[in-house]
C-alpha cells in the first residue's frame, strides 16, 4: 500500500531522525505522526516502510506495551468517570490502575493513534 503525501512527509522525518541509531520507538512514531489522520492500516504501512529501510521499531520499555495497559487504563477511567461526573487526570487514572502515569499516556497515546 502506497502512502499518502502527509504520512509521506512523517516518514521522512521519522527516518531522518533515525539516520544514526536506525533504531525508533513507538513513542516516536506516534509524536511524528502527530495530529495527522492515519487508519490502523497507514500505521502498518508506514511500519513496514520504515522496516524496508532497515528500521527497527520497538516500544521504549519492552517490560510492558501500551496495547497490554489500555484494557487496564479504560476500565478505571470509566470507573472514575462514573464516581466523579467528569473526565478523569492521567493522574487519577493511574492512581486507580497502578500504573506510572507515563504508563497511561502511551495506552492514551496508543488508543489515539489506533482509533484514527
Amino acid at each position: 500500500m502506497a502512502l499518502r503525501p502527509a504520512l509521506r512527509l512523517v516518514l521522512q522525518e521519522l527516518l531522518s531522525r533515525s539516520a544514526q541509531s536506525r533504531v525508533l520507538t513507538l513513542d516516536d512514531v506516534a509524536g511524528a505522526i502527530g495530529t495527522v489522520a492515519a487508519s490502523a492500516d497507514d500505521v502498518e504501512s508506514l511500519f513496514a516502510a520504515l522496516e524496508g529501510e532497515g528500521r527497527t521499531i520497538s516500544d521504549a520499555d519492552v517490560s510492558h506495551s501500551p496495547k497490554a495497559d489500555l484494557a487496564v487504563v479504560l476500565a478505571a477511567a470509566r470507573a472514575l468517570a462514573a464516581e466523579m461526573g467528569a473526565r478523569p487526570t492521567p493522574s487519577a487514572i493511574a492512581g486507580r490502575a497502578g500504573l506510572s502515569v507515563e504508563r497511561v499516556r502511551a495506552a492514551l497515546r496508543f488508543a489515539t493513534i489506533m482509533a484514527r
